[in-house]
């Protein structure tokens, strides 16, 4: 169903000369299999390009970041009932594998999803709305909540649940001989994994129904980056990623967590003699953007803050010894605790995932 990571959904939007306007995939007279030269006139955060092609405008829905500006090729990989486009050679776009992942998760499935469900629930008459309070439970259960504690204990459970574990679940379901619970099986795997609702979903919409075809075929396709991503980081750099779903009443946000066990895959370390490191990335509402960096060894910790607001700074200090009191039931005695303040501005274009793509990725070290 997914065709590729640089596969981009266009529609024709304008052309440059009022006198040649049209709406119809006609006007640019494309045929599959053509290549074409675009030049990338927009994006935005939201996946929207704007692209010159052929002296016309066009807008493309996608989940590849195009750096604006540059000159890209694209083959037409089909024309009807919108056109699709997959770069095949580009000046100037990342050509990392990692690179090009991570250019991939520029919003969560959780936040693509609860867009999603946010313009069905205005809508009392849909009949997709059932199967959508089916994923929206399910995002309840894995997101976290005011008083909860990321440990884990909720990190194995979101794991289970996300989707990140899909094609494991089915392999080992393919593998069950016992014929007669098969199918009941298959059914509360699905109930249980965001990614095997989300497919199951895809398989029963409408063809007409053409906004939700498309966004849960976004949603998959996120989740299928975030599996890649994981799998590259892990083998290559010994570092998982995590998007994590925060749910504040009616606001929802996405948290980033970024694990770091590189060191003891070094020379086989036991982990007991390895540095482990965490970064969190949450960008809040009410208290701002923050940065989290923690790296423990041997049972003491390091952890060292960046955030935007003075005040808020004050705020984490006067609870410092609540940490320390907390973290000390566990046996972990904290080292150090610094504070970094930065501009708002630093934090709009901050993700975990450069962490992952800096070629040389050093752990913090002890004084």
């Amino acid at each position: 169903m997914i065709r590729s990571l640089q596969d981009l959904i266009v529609q024709h939007n304008r052309t440059l000369k009022p006198s040649t306007q049209g709406t119809g995939n006609k006007n640019l007279s494309l045929k599959q299999g053509d290549v074409v030269t675009a030049k990338i006139l927009d994006f935005n955060h939201k996946g929207q390009a704007k692209l010159l092609v052929n002296g016309k405008q066009l807008t493309a829905q996608t989940t590849v970041q195009l750096p604006k500006g540059q000159l890209a090729q694209f083959r037409v990989e089909q024309t009807r009932p919108h056109y699709i486009f997959k770069i095949v050679d580009s000046t100037g776009i990342q050509k990392n594998i990692l690179q090009w992942m991570g250019s991939a998760m520029q919003a969560s499935p959780f936040q693509l999803f609860h867009n999603l469900f946010q313009r069905i629930e205005k809508n009392p008459n849909d009949e997709n709305q059932k199967a959508m309070m089916q994923l929206f439970q399910l995002l309840s259960q894995m997101a976290i909540k005011p008083g909860d504690t990321i440990t884990p204990y909720y990190l194995m459970a979101f794991i289970q649940r996300s989707g990140l574990l899909w094609e494991n679940k089915l392999k080992q379901w393919l593998a069950s001989t016992q014929k007669e619970i098969k199918q009941d099986r298959l059914k509360k795997l699905m109930q249980h994994d965001f990614k095997g609702l989300a497919l199951d979903m895809y398989q029963h919409t409408q063809g007409d129904n053409l906004e939700m075809k498309v966004a849960l075929e976004q949603m998959i396709e996120q989740i299928e980056q975030w599996q890649l991503l994981n799998h590259k980081a892990l083998s290559e750099k010994g570092q998982l990623y995590f998007m994590l779903p925060l749910l504040f009443g009616n606001m929802f946000h996405t948290g980033e967590l970024l694990i770091d066990i590189s060191d003891a895959r070094k020379g086989r370390k036991h982990p007991a003699e390895s540095m482990l490191k965490a970064s969190l990335l949450l960008k809040m509402t009410n208290i701002g953007p923050i940065k989290v960096e923690a790296v423990l060894f041997q049972r003491q910790l390091n952890i060292d803050f960046w955030i935007c607001r003075d005040e808020i700074i004050t705020l984490f200090k006067n609870h410092e010894s609540s940490i320390t009191q907390s973290l000390g039931i566990h046996g972990i005695h904290i080292q150090m605790i610094a504070y970094h303040l930065r501009d708002e501005t630093q934090f709009e274009e901050m993700s975990l995932i450069h962490d992952i793509m800096q070629s040389n990725q050093h752990l913090n070290t002890f004084a």
